[in-house]
């Protein structure tokens, strides 16, 4: 919560009150110590102001040490940029407006409008489309976390008061006359404490002030976050299914001690990663997928024999986990049907990493582009969903130029030779063709029969791990909105389970006196 510059000046403060509390001033007094810890109090204190001039603090600004968390689709980024607009107003804000409850719930009101405006643009009201449950459980979450916060990491957070709180504006102040009227005291017993008063005076008041407004600035940053932070999962649909299913999907462990039906539910997890490999016809899709798998699995003629999509189990390296592959038809053809095209799309839009295969030696791309583009508007219809990461996958790299080499490896990243030119050039060019996609582009040799297998376990797998924890995220995202549509319908049937029991209960207790003899109803009245 607090930097290292204020956390040392808090220790210089402290230092010279711990040293008496830990001698004993009347010790010191009868042993003669005194005159030799007579300026360990003006000499830390005037040390205190050193450091606090010298060491010159940075206007408070938004907290680092807490990350966007990584399901995060666009626009839920998007939102999170007007929630830091709020942090960074704690530069102009006073310490009267820090100390104020009313403050931070005006600015909570101003600030779900904000974000409820982000998501819902053309509504009348953007907050009424809100569910009540939702709301619920934004300020449920909110409180918990700013709870455990406090419990943790404020000192003294359980002894104060809200009226102790309001006080905090004034601390300066009656700090300053607690200290007038101690040191008056003490001059009186000693007359060379006139010293001390003087350092004081000099060196706390500013010292005092600024760890005031660092404090308070330090609660302010975090309860706009966390308010904040809620409001997003709240206006992106996450908070439909409740606080404890939540806590369940993206929960940490402290979190969901918070939760206690979170406890009680299996943590939510997606059976697997699908990565769909798509591509025209011929640019080497099949052959990938027989490289990955490393056997003969997937047929790899032409277009008549992949007309649907097929399925394969690829087990990664080092306890990674295993992915789902999607081998696609190829489009771009005067063979490939319209059903096909729209499996191809369809497995792309379910697919949480696209692998995007193309023929190196191939200049056609504008096919490509048209998928990749119409993929971008399905995304940006669905925001609710985090695109997959796209890889692109550069095959058929040994028919570069010169065709007649292949000696592999080749250093395309630092080329020395004319074929690993020639794997430079490709690279880059496609990179600039689709610099919007992804910067991922991988060029590799899917040859397997003549043993050209090249750059599959060096580059491919690599860079499909690197992009595999937004692949569990992407999948994550979908599992979690397939189980609040499939609770919908179970959840309805389960309220009105319970409210058709409690009505007849009350029913029951009301009329059954009435079918009573009258002296078993005087022993049910008793009761």
């Amino acid at each position: 919560m607090l930097s290292r510059r204020t956390l040392t000046l808090a220790i210089l403060f402290l230092t010279p009150l711990l040293v008496y509390l830990g001698l004993g001033a009347y010790a010191l007094w009868q042993t003669g110590w005194f005159a030799w810890t007579f300026w360990i109090i003006p000499g830390c204190w005037l040390i205190t102001w050193i450091v606090a001039t010298v060491w010159r603090t940075t206007p408070p600004s938004v907290e680092e040490d807490l990350p966007e968390p990584r399901h995060f689709t666009p626009r839920d980024e998007q939102a999170m940029a007007i929630v830091r607009q709020y942090q960074e107003q704690v530069n102009s804000l006073g310490v009267a407006q820090l100390t104020d409850p009313m403050f931070y719930f005006e600015q909570s009101l101003k600030l779900s409008g904000e974000i409820a405006r982000h998501y819902h643009p053309t509504a009348t009201d953007p907050v009424d489309s809100l569910a009540v449950t939702e709301v619920l459980a934004a300020a449920r979450l909110a409180l918990d976390d700013m709870e455990r916060w406090m419990l943790e990491a404020v000192p003294g957070s359980r002894l104060v008061t809200i009226r102790q709180w309001k006080w905090l504006q004034h601390a300066p102040r009656w700090v300053k006359r607690a200290q007038d009227v101690t040191w008056l005291a003490s001059i009186f017993v000693n007359p060379a404490n006139i010293l001390k008063y003087a350092t004081s005076a000099a060196t706390l008041g500013p010292v005092t002030q600024e760890l005031q407004t660092e404090f308070l600035a330090a609660i302010y940053l975090r309860f706009i976050r966390q308010t904040g932070f809620y409001l997003v999962e709240m206006n992106s649909g996450r908070l439909k299914g409740g606080a404890d299913l939540y806590r369940t999907a993206f929960g940490t462990p402290e979190q969901q001690a918070f939760s206690p039906g979170a406890l009680n539910q299996p943590r939510l997890k997606p059976e697997s990663v699908t990565v769909a490999l798509i591509g025209q016809v011929k640019a080497g899709k099949s052959s990938l997928v027989n490289a990955l798998i490393g056997q003969e699995v997937a047929r790899s003629d032409v277009l008549p024999e992949t007309q649907h999509v097929s399925r394969y189990r690829l087990v990664l390296p080092e306890e990674a986990g295993e992915l789902t592959l999607l081998d696609t038809p190829g489009y771009a053809d005067a063979g490939a049907t319209r059903d096909q095209i729209q499996e191809v799309k369809q497995a792309a839009r379910d697919a949480d990493v696209l692998l995007l295969v193309m023929a190196a030696n191939s200049p056609a791309r504008s096919a490509d582009r048209a998928v990749m583009d119409e993929l971008q508007r399905w995304d940006a219809d669905h925001p609710e969903f985090r695109p997959a990461p796209v890889i692109i996958c550069l095959t058929h790299i040994d028919l570069l130029s010169p065709m007649m080499e292949w000696s592999p490896p080749y250093d395309w990243r630092n080329p020395t030779s004319k074929k690993a030119r020639s794997l430079h050039d490709a690279v880059e060019h496609v990179k600039t063709l689709f610099q919007d996609v992804t910067s991922a582009v991988v060029p590799v040799c899917t040859d397997v029969k003549r043993g050209r297998a090249a750059q599959i376990v060096e580059e491919l797998v690599p860079a499909l791990l690197e992009e595999l924890p937004d692949g569990k995220t992407a999948a994550l995202l979908k599992a979690y909105h397939r189980k609040l549509s499939q609770d919908r319908l179970k959840t309805v049937f389960q309220q009105l389970r319970k409210t058709g029991t409690m009505l007849l209960q009350n029913w029951l207790d009301e009329r059954l006196p009435h079918f009573l003899p009258p002296d078993q109803k005087g022993r049910q009245d008793s009761r």
